[in-house]
């Protein structure tokens, strides 16, 4: 057998209906509780450069396809938001993290955060945020929610760079055109509210306005550039 079709072999395969999702993540959920599994694997993560969340990511059986087996159920099951949340940024890492940089905190791999870890992901370079969903039109909880995230990533003065990573060209549309204020934004986050009138002032600001100017150092990145093709297909 040739290195090609040894490659072709052993690359995961990809769900073709709801039975074989069913299957994949059936047999990741074998190994251990979802619970257990993401929190080891967020141990793991303590300390991690870009080649140890390639092994983080084998040694916690998640690959392509188990993330595009999860969006699979998501979409016909429910909502699996803690699997595909830490399955997606597992399988960013290898791609995001620079030559040297090294994750300095648990990150928080669940979908939401806890108040020891206010982000998604920060190493000695940056502070990221992370959204798997993938918008429908009707999206008044999820422009709440980035524009949170995006607050909370200005409001950092760690110094470190701050990401947020999305899914599609719609998050970012929305936070560079909105004339939605931020006290819209921020009307179901009484934490975010009272840091953003701490640190920004004035709610009255439009969702535009801020993200041009206090925000405006805050990368916005499309997931779909950084996912593996099998997933993005599912997302976009």
């Amino acid at each position: 057998m040739d290195a090609a079709d040894t490659h072709e072999t052993d690359a995961p395969r990809m769900p073709d209906d709801l039975g074989a999702a069913v299957d994949t993540l059936a047999r990741f959920i074998h190994r251990a509780p979802l619970t257990e599994a993401i929190a080891a694997m967020e141990h793991d993560l303590d300390g991690a450069d870009a080649a140890h969340a390639v092994r983080a990511a084998d040694t916690g059986g998640v690959d392509a396809g188990l993330l595009a087996a999860a969006l699979t159920m998501r979409e016909s099951l429910g909502r699996i938001n803690d699997l595909i949340h830490a399955s997606g940024i597992l399988l960013a890492l290898p791609h995001v993290l620079e030559e040297g940089e090294t994750i300095a905190r648990r990150p928080s791999l669940g979908a939401g955060n806890d108040p020891g870890r206010p982000y998604d992901l920060e190493t000695d370079r940056r502070v990221a945020e992370f959204k798997l969903a993938r918008w429908r039109g009707a999206d008044a909880m999820r422009k709440r929610q980035v524009f949170k995230d995006l607050a909370m990533l200005a409001a950092d003065r760690s110094g470190r760079r701050a990401d947020l990573f999305v899914i599609g060209p719609e998050p970012a549309r929305f936070l560079r055109t909105s004339a939605t204020t931020a006290a819209w934004a921020l009307d179901r986050a009484p934490g975010a509210l009272r840091t953003f009138e701490s640190v920004f002032g004035s709610t009255a600001l439009q969702v535009r306005e801020f993200t041009a100017t206090h925000a405006a150092h805050v990368r916005i990145v499309d997931l779909c550039d950084v996912l593996p093709e099998a997933v993005t297909r599912l997302l976009r």
